[in-house]
């Protein structure tokens, strides 16, 4: 038997799964923005789009804006094929994208693929899905399949804070819970400069018929500096000063 110990296997990030109520709720941008209060934490974070569609061929090959966004807000970590390995040009979702190419999405790489990212040392691992919660990721397989597939995942259901949100937040937390996976939170974005009258009471509605919590309000253009990082995590933001 060797003299040499193996070294010791790395710490599992704290994992936190980025969906939404439907597409285009600002998703990405809550959780660029999230990734962007970790890194000035000192938190080593990692970020993960198992799947795009949508995507535009540039000098890397097919990229997805959103894979960039999330890639530039955490610093850049390994590489953008990492970030997002599956990308697919027509504006659909990805299970139909990846027919009119001519392929499939890869089920099992949807999970898999994310395995280096949780053996790399990263404190928090950041995955943002496709589409709302029960949007398809591939055949047979929906957002809401994959977050549970990183469990223990913190799960954040993103939503547009606009009229018709209470619905939306009401009827995606449901789900989740009916399929067995439970919301840790919930971020109200504001989408519009202006807004409707809806943005000064959609939380407080919302607070009245679900416990799961109000993580915060996004303001239009505004981030998330007023989010508590303990809050988003479950724990306090972890300082990594070791880290270069």
């Amino acid at each position: 038997m060797s003299g040499n110990p193996s070294p010791p296997n790395p710490r599992r990030p704290t994992i936190l799964f980025v969906s939404g109520t439907d597409t285009d709720v600002g998703k990405t941008y809550c959780a660029a923005a999230i990734a962007r209060r970790l890194v000035h934490s000192g938190v080593r974070l990692g970020v993960y789009k198992p799947v795009a569609s949508g995507c535009r061929r540039q000098v890397e090959g097919w990229i997805a804006d959103d894979a960039r966004q999330l890639w530039d807000a955490a610093g850049k970590p390994r590489t953008l094929r990492d970030v997002c390995p599956q990308c697919f040009e027509a504006p659909l979702a990805p299970p139909e994208a990846a027919r009119i190419a001519g392929a499939e999405v890869d089920a099992d790489q949807l999970r898999a693929a994310a395995q280096p990212w949780e053996r790399g040392g990263f404190d928090v691992l950041l995955v943002e899905g496709a589409g709302g919660l029960l949007s398809p990721l591939a055949d047979g397989v929906l957002n809401i399949d994959l977050a549970r597939q990183f469990e223990p995942a913190r799960l954040l259901v993103v939503a547009p804070n606009r009229l018709g949100v209470i619905h939306q937040v009401l009827a995606t937390c449901e789900a989740a819970q009916r399929r067995g996976a439970q919301p840790a939170g919930i971020l109200l974005c504001c989408r519009e400069p202006a807004g409707d009258p809806s943005l000064q009471s959609n939380a407080d509605q919302i607070r009245r018929y679900t416990e799961i919590p109000i993580l915060g309000e996004v303001k239009y253009g505004g981030g998330v500096d007023a989010l508590d990082l303990a809050d988003i995590l479950g724990h306090p933001a972890p300082l990594t000063t070791e880290h270069p």
